[in-house]
């Protein structure tokens, strides 16, 4: 199941939306960042596809918002260089996540339809159904419903969470994080040893 859901996480975070315009507008751009995305992860150069990868979590996934997010009420607990400590480590933290996994199938066997979008004031809430690669498929187990949400942030619309099922990204990281926070008695400077100690881990066992 983690290997699902990296592969998942891997192609939603793509995903922009935009809310306001035509939902033929809208598919229209997803289809086309997905395409972008699957070429991305058919690469068999590790290094070029983490670099593409890479980029576009730059460019699409509202990371600032997300580290905010987790933090939950021990934000103000950090200092201004303390939190841009954090932010960096949290970007990593998500960067080590999907690079975690091998991805070692076809990806003309990966497929995606845009079922719905529904556009409110601040953001956007689009459904997806993902066909799973053949490896993870089984009998009741072919296709996947993942939901994503997109709001706008320093003039472009950026990912600002997801959720396979009723799993939100968002609340898995924020329940570990707080949890992470709780252990080191509500020390910043702990909280970010044992922060960094996971990331580096998480980096060591990168595939390569």
């Amino acid at each position: 199941m983690k290997k699902v859901c990296a592969f998942i996480f891997s192609i939603c975070f793509s995903f922009q939306a935009y809310a306001g315009v035509e939902e033929a507008r809208v598919r229209a751009f997803l289809n086309d960042t997905g395409q972008t995305l699957i070429s991305a992860l058919g690469m068999q150069d590790l290094d070029k596809r983490y670099e593409l990868l890479d980029e576009i979590f730059e460019q699409n996934v509202d990371a600032a918002y997300m580290g905010q997010y987790v933090l939950g009420q021990y934000r103000s607990a950090l200092n201004d260089a303390q939190k841009k400590r954090y932010h960096a480590l949290f970007k990593r933290y998500i960067k080590s996540l999907y690079k975690s996994y091998p991805i070692d199938f076809k990806t003309d066997e990966i497929g995606f339809e845009i079922l719905n979008i529904k556009a409110f004031e601040n953001h956007a809430d689009a459904v997806a159904s993902i066909d799973l690669p053949e490896k993870y498929r089984t009998e009741n187990f072919e296709k996947i419903k993942v939901e994503f949400r997109v709001h706008e942030h320093d003039g472009v619309y950026q990912l600002a969470d997801l959720k396979i099922g009723e799993a939100s990204l968002l609340i898995a990281l924020k329940s570990r994080f707080l949890q992470m926070f709780k252990d080191d008695e509500g020390e910043a400077e702990w909280f970010l040893e044992d922060l960094e100690d996971l990331v580096k881990s998480n980096e060591a066992q990168l595939i390569h």
